[in-house]
């Protein structure tokens, strides 16, 4: 293997990441702008086995539409301990045309991900850089 791809790997893996950052962060922006608020009820909360024999827990909540139709849904951010107790009121989006799409409006778990995503493909795509350079040399003929 040519020994310059080895040193484009790195920052490569650093592009796509901090691409699908991008691409999570305007998908959730989108979902929020589309969405209503409303008030739910953590219900009951799901306990979630990790691989490392660790339980997690994900609440279950219950929300009333702007309709009056009951919906319920699992958020998909689970923590250990439980970030939320049965019967405690939280703050729901839910997309205006599609109800089953809801998330609690919790500005750490609509934006952890992409942040996460973003902020590691900015460390990736820097070491790479600085190494590559280095390795190199910035007027290496074979760059």
């Amino acid at each position: 293997m040519d020994e310059r791809l080895v040193f484009l790997i790195f920052p490569a893996v650093g592009l796509l990441l901090l691409v699908i950052g991008v691409i999570a962060w305007v998908r959730t922006r989108r979902f929020v702008a589309e969405s209503f608020r409303v008030t739910g009820r953590v219900v009951a909360l799901s306990a979630r086995r990790g691989h490392k024999g660790g339980t997690t827990y994900s609440p279950v909540v219950k929300f009333a539409t702007r309709e009056g139709a009951i919906r319920q849904f699992t958020d998909p951010v689970s923590s250990r301990p439980a970030g939320y107790s049965v019967g405690q009121q939280v703050e729901v989006l839910y997309h205006y045309r599609d109800h089953d799409r809801a998330r609690l409006a919790s500005t750490f778990r609509l934006y952890f991900v992409p942040v996460l995503l973003g902020f590691m493909g900015l460390i990736f795509t820097g070491v790479g850089a600085v190494v590559a350079l280095s390795a190199f040399g910035a007027t290496d003929p074979r760059w």
